[in-house]
């Protein structure tokens, strides 16, 4: 790189290293491999004494700001990874100074300098990157991030990745009312809650799991389709919402049952287990309920186990193994759980006493057969 390509004064501003180090480390999750290199990285911007760390996936937005000082401008850096280990290292008061090339487009580079310590990175142009959605709109709610993380994590289990169903909501995790749920056609799960939903809308499951950078913060939600803005004050989250209406989950669920019973969530998935752990990925493992007995076994019935419970009816039900198991281990924690049937081909319902949220398992035909 030759002196005549670079600007004769370069820009500084300066950081606490520490801050830096950790707003560097929070918006780094949301980053995935592109053909686009700067939606590999993350881009800086120093303006009216902040220091502003933006990254995306385009669907997605993690944006952190902490205190700065100094001329303000604005960078992407080029192997942003890199520069988050070496930021690790640095403690104390820390000076980012950007020095461009004469043409901005072609970025230029930065060079951190922390007491005797230095590292230079190259940087794109700032220009390079996509606008951030501007959410506008009221409040529509504020609730405690972790506590709605926990719900979230009770239900998005009953999702399928984005592409694997061609609806919609079987990806996402939806809010309505009072409840936080997820059904993905075959299973369902849902948890009632104090915080009402007074919009409802559809959200991915795998971007929520970026809520886990508020800790136990309060936050604060806005709603501007197609784009939901969550923010602490310093660090927002803006996530792309679903355009599809949410699911009216209460027509789904079996307003009567013909039969319910306990039984102990632990034993039931240690069996499981078993099953799990000895069979082959290319078999298909079922359970089903008969007479007095939760039998697991596969089609040509090489590996079964069985355990014992106390039921007054007689209905014969199959499930798939994995989605019983997914259910089960909402409830892991429980001694028991109540197990509720309405019908052959209508979804078993499981809850658990003074809990607030359920699971959904729809039946399966050919497990019936394997029964017989």
């Amino acid at each position: 790189m030759s002196d005549l390509e670079l600007t004769v004064r370069p820009m500084r501003a300066t950081v606490n290293a520490r801050a830096f180090s950790e707003a560097l480390k929070s918006v780094l999750p949301v980053l995935k491999n592109s053909v686009i290199p700067v939606l590999e990285e993350v881009s800086v911007r120093f303006s009216n004494g902040r220091c502003i760390l933006t990254a995306t996936d385009l669907t997605t937005w993690i944006i952190t700001e902490i205190p700065a000082s100094g001329d303000s401008f604005s960078f992407v850096f080029s192997r942003t990874k890199k520069v988050e280990r070496a930021c690790r290292c640095f403690d104390g008061s820390l000076t980012m100074e950007l020095t461009e090339n004469a043409n901005k487009d072609n970025g230029g580079f930065v060079r951190l300098s922390c007491g005797s310590r230095t590292a230079e990175f190259d940087t794109h142009s700032a220009d390079l990157c996509p606008d951030v959605p501007d959410v506008k709109g009221d409040v529509l709610f504020t609730v405690n991030a972790a506590n709605l993380l926990e719900r979230i994590d009770r239900v998005s289990y009953a999702t399928l990745k984005p592409g694997q169903s061609t609806s919609e909501h079987a990806a996402c995790v939806e809010f309505s009312g009072s409840q936080v749920f997820a059904l993905d056609g075959s299973r369902a799960a849902w948890d009632n809650g104090e915080t009402v939903f007074p919009q409802p809308f559809l959200v991915q499951a795998a971007p929520l799991h970026h809520l886990k950078v508020f800790g136990r913060c309060q936050v604060e939600f806005r709603f501007s389709k197609p784009w939901l803005s969550v923010t602490d004050g310093d660090t927002t989250i803006i996530f792309q919402a679903t355009d599809s209406e949410p699911y009216h989950l209460e027509s789904a669920i079996p307003q009567k049952y013909l039969e319910e019973f306990s039984v102990s969530p632990r034993e039931f998935l240690t069996e499981l287990n078993y099953l799990k752990d000895v069979l082959p990925t290319t078999h298909k493992p079922y359970v089903y309920l008969r007479g007095n007995e939760l039998l697991m076994q596969v089609h040509d019935r090489k590996y079964s186990t069985a355990i014992k419970i106390s039921r007054t009816g007689d209905t014969t039900v199959g499930f798939h193994l994995r989605h019983l198991y997914d259910a089960l281990s909402q409830f892991k924690s429980e001694k028991r759980v109540i197990v509720k049937i309405s019908g052959v081909h209508t979804p078993v319902v499981i809850e658990a006493e003074g809990r607030s949220d359920c699971a959904m398992v729809l039946p399966l035909r050919e497990t019936l057969d394997a029964a017989a």
